[in-house]
């Protein structure tokens, strides 16, 4: 999915060009004017499911059963259109994010995520010592 929106990882999605109102909008009064898998372009303006974006799942589950050499049944073709489907609600939601924070916002957020991230990592490495002082020889000998 990010290689047909030609990024390589999701933090790039505010690089993304997307579908606008306005095409959105015409597909509604003439679907001939859809969107296309190359590039991909989704509406990421909105959180709400649209016309646009259920036509690009069905582009991308019939690439990706074509790419994967797979056929697949009525109902996993729905299961995959809804794993895509929601999968672009998450890159919106980043999307709009980054498109309506300021700048000062965006750091903060990125210094509260690194914080969080170093927490998360001390406790990681402490809960492994514990555990590698507990498994260890020593201990184990001087408990017997």
């Amino acid at each position: 999915m990010n290689l047909l929106m030609n990024i390589t990882a999701d933090a790039q999605i505010h690089k993304v060009d997307c579908a606008t109102e306005e095409e959105v909008d015409n597909f509604e009064d003439d679907p001939t004017v859809g969107p296309e898998l190359d590039p991909m372009r989704p509406y990421l303006n909105s959180s709400k499911h649209t016309r646009w974006n259920y036509e690009l799942s069905e582009l991308f589950v019939d690439h990706f059963q074509e790419e994967q050499d797979l056929v697949f049944t009525k109902e996993y073709r729905v299961m995959v259109a809804d794993m895509f489907l929601d999968r672009l609600s998450r890159l919106s939601r980043m999307w709009r994010e980054h498109h309506t924070l300021t700048q000062l916002m965006q750091e903060n957020k990125a210094q509260r995520t690194k914080k969080i991230a170093r927490r998360n990592t001390r406790r990681v490495d402490v809960s492994i010592l514990y555990v590698n002082i507990l498994h260890s020889d020593d201990v184990l000998q001087a408990l017997q």
